[in-house]
């Protein structure tokens, strides 16, 4: 699992700001499987991993989209997110862990969902 979450930590530090100045900072809504480009891919791959995250769970028990968003995008620290919570660290390290699996789960349907290949690994 932890490997799992390494690749999925490693997509927002090192190819998700890429993937977001690429598209001229804005996030794309919509699949275009006519541009075969290697942009129209990365634009593809970019509007996938907006709508994973917006089909996350983001309740006060599993606040895993609130944790994508806020910890892997925006770079708040997980002790600040868990502090709105009033939860302790290790139960933030949990969350934490768990949203990314999730995050990597629904990324990968979507992509088969959607047809954008090649798929797109975290491991």
């Amino acid at each position: 699992m932890i490997k799992h979450n390494k690749g999925v930590r490693d997509f927002f530090k090192n190819d998700y700001p890429k993937l977001y100045l690429l598209s001229g900072s804005q996030i794309p809504t919509d699949i275009n499987l006519k541009d075969k480009s290697r942009i129209g891919y990365y634009w593809n791959v970019l509007a996938i991993t907006w709508l994973a995250i917006n089909q996350l769970e983001d309740t006060p028990q599993h606040p895993y989209r609130t944790i994508i968003v806020e910890h892997c995008i925006n770079h708040v620290t997980i002790k600040d997110i868990v502090n709105t919570y009033k939860h302790s660290g290790f139960w933030g390290t949990n969350r934490k862990n768990e949203a990314l699996k999730k995050f990597a789960e629904t990324f990968k349907q979507e992509q088969i969902k959607n047809k954008v290949y090649p798929l797109l690994e975290f491991e």
